[in-house]
């Protein structure tokens, strides 16, 4: 696929050098992709978060996290942990390349690498995923004070009970929630206590109020066999605290 056929695609490049970040970000524009800049572990989640990058460039050695558990918690995370992850590294060592592996990694190159086979594996890890959507990402606001949100601007009364659901998603944004685990954590139902359907019910009706397209839903979304997650970013104003 020729550059000028591709989409434009989001590449987290996460790197605590800025030489290597420079050269990754000069190789792949070329392909006329949108490169996001992280020099630590703790910058690459907030960032895969905000953008949901279509591929992650992972050093292995960060200054805060090792890019091994780094790729862990990535892998945890809503959204991301299909992304494909790109391992960079100076070592040679065949343990490092079969640990990178097992930690969710698709794909390994060794540092110094020639810029040629960089823009072909990335080329390669794209072909295997769906361009993202660009501007399809809901912000959330929470009005201070009041049982309300603000959605892309519109203001939206919530109910409390509502209110706390949403709330209690948004605070734990790089989880998904079941039934069960709501029941428990939220209403303080003993283990296996409680109706689920009360939870779903609560879910349609948010969402009903919430999402442009009920029936699609992209605010609140789940995963069969893993629960619900919020799928929008989260700008926080008052009470509600940022994670």
């Amino acid at each position: 696929m020729s550059p000028s056929t591709q989409s434009e695609r989001f590449i987290l490049a996460v790197d605590d050098d800025p030489d290597v970040r420079a050269t990754i970000k000069r190789v792949l524009e070329r392909d006329l992709h949108h490169i996001i800049e992280a020099p630590d572990g703790q910058s690459a989640l907030r960032l895969a978060r905000e953008h949901r990058p279509d591929v992650i460039i992972l050093d292995v050695s960060l200054p805060d996290i090792n890019g091994f558990e780094l790729c862990t918690m990535l892998r945890g995370m809503p959204f991301v942990n299909d992304t494909p992850i790109l391992f960079l590294s100076v070592h040679q060592n065949a343990q490092a390349v079969a640990r990178a592996l097992d930690c969710g990694g698709d794909d390994y190159m060794r540092k110094p690498f020639a810029t040629r086979e960089l823009t072909a594996r990335v080329r390669a890890l794209l072909r295997r995923t769906a361009p993202r959507v660009p501007g399809k990402i809901a912000v959330l606001q929470f009005v201070p004070d009041k049982t309300a949100v603000i959605v892309d601007g519109r203001t939206v009364t919530l109910t409390p009970t509502e209110f706390a659901l949403l709330k209690y998603l948004c605070e734990h944004p790089d989880e998904h929630h079941s039934a069960i685990t709501l029941l428990e954590n939220l209403w303080k139902y003993p283990p296996k206590g409680g109706d689920t359907a009360l939870v779903r019910n609560h879910i349609r009706n948010l969402r009903r109020k919430i999402e442009p397209d009920p029936e699609h839903p992209a605010i609140i979304v789940s995963a069969h066999g893993r629960g619900y997650a919020i799928g929008a970013t989260v700008d926080y104003r008052g009470s509600v605290p940022a994670r």
